[in-house]
């Protein structure tokens, strides 16, 4: 198999990871609110700060990577978003949630930036859409992956399992990557531009693609994540569903 490939199967992985990850809470809800005495309100909190940690991070995390080793940066981060993940297992209440879903938010930022420029490096513009369906492989087996640990070993298991997982893709992408043909892919950023910060920020509002994109994102992605963060909580609820296997098999059937 071409290198290239190899290095999007691990780019598809992480991005499975990443959203592996960031669904945990949101099909544990059920389970964690009766624990732990969560209402509806601190459940929603729990989900919007980790979408906003994880927006304002980026235009940090951009910058970053274009001045840092994109091979090491990719990785850490990988593992850092991971870590975060697993400990969140070891949380006592709405606090305790709140700290780790900030911190993942970060971490987890760095998912987009990095993968981009990895595959903008590697392969032709016609194959970058392919590690951008780990996306959807994620939502799909984490119903079943998620709800079969918990029920088996309970609730915190499930963020440590599934956690965990991004050791194993770390190890792997330190085995794989460092491979001498990948040499011109972790080249710094810097060498690529020479423009501004600001500049570079001017370049992109004046962009009528940029304005697209922001206009069809902007109306897809509420949609999208109103429904990946409440399904779990509202077929609960509302219809009554034990979450275990039959939830997982809604849930499944609607990815």
């Amino acid at each position: 198999m071409p290198g290239k490939w190899l290095l999007c199967i691990l780019l598809f992985l992480a991005t499975t990871l990443n959203y592996l990850d960031r669904q945990t809470l949101s099909i544990l809800a059920p389970i964690m609110q009766k624990e732990l005495a969560l209402d509806n309100e601190e459940l929603g909190w729990l989900f919007s700060v980790f979408y906003y940690s994880y927006t304002f991070a980026q235009f940090a995390v951009g910058g970053l990577l274009d001045r840092t080793h994109l091979r090491w940066a990719y990785g850490i981060g990988v593992l850092l978003w991971s870590a975060t993940a697993a400990l969140t297992g070891l949380a006592a209440g709405f606090v305790g949630l709140v700290v780790f879903r900030l911190l993942l938010g970060v971490t987890e930022s760095v998912n987009w930036p990095a993968a981009m420029r990895i595959v903008a490096r590697a392969l032709p513009p016609h194959e970058h859409g392919i590690f951008t369906s780990g996306t959807s492989i994620g939502a799909l087996i984490a119903p079943g992956l998620i709800l079969g640990v918990a029920g088996a070993m309970g609730w915190r298991w499930a963020f440590v399992v599934v956690g965990s997982l991004g050791a194993l893709w770390f190890a792997a992408w330190i085995a794989f990557s460092g491979r001498r043909q990948f040499d011109a892919v972790w080249r710094s950023g810097a060498e690529e531009s020479t423009a501004t910060p600001g500049r570079a920020y001017a370049d992109i509002l004046r962009s009528a693609q940029f304005w697209r994109v922001f206009a069809v994102t902007i109306l897809v992605n509420p949609c999208l994540y109103f429904n990946v963060n409440w399904l779990p909580t509202y077929f609960s609820q509302q219809r009554g569903l034990h979450p275990g296997r039959e939830l997982g098999w809604i849930l499944t059937l609607i990815y």
